[in-house]
């Protein structure tokens, strides 16, 4: 596949599958901005055209990218699964988010929902 068939299946990607962390904004084509390419990592930056927030990310391409047939590894429990699977990874937002709750709270965890 071509490296201009690659850019355009990456673009494609990021369209259908990623949105501004800060407002939920889908991404249009002028939004995102090929910055390189390293081996096989491509580096992108996705600017929203709803709120302006620039996010930098970096794209595994090549063969080393292609899905694993076998299921990803995990410490889940099925039950755990099931709740949390569909969540999708945890965000830099989410992150900082809970760094300043951590920072900020007293006591224990116990009695928190």
């Amino acid at each position: 596949m071509s490296s201009r068939r690659h850019l355009q299946e990456i673009i494609k990607n990021l369209q259908e599958y990623y949105k501004c962390p800060s407002c939920n904004t889908n991404y249009h084509f002028d939004d995102i901005k090929f910055l390189g390419q390293i081996d096989v990592y491509c580096f992108v930056q996705l600017t929203c055209h709803s709120c302006s927030l620039p996010v930098v990310a970096t794209v595994s391409v090549g063969d080393e990218a292609k899905p694993r047939k076998s299921k990803a590894k995990s410490d889940l429990k099925r039950v755990e699964e099931a709740k949390f699977g569909g969540l999708g990874p945890i965000s830099s937002d989410e992150i900082a988010s809970f760094h300043t709750f951590i920072q900020s709270h007293q006591g224990g965890f116990t009695k928190l929902n």
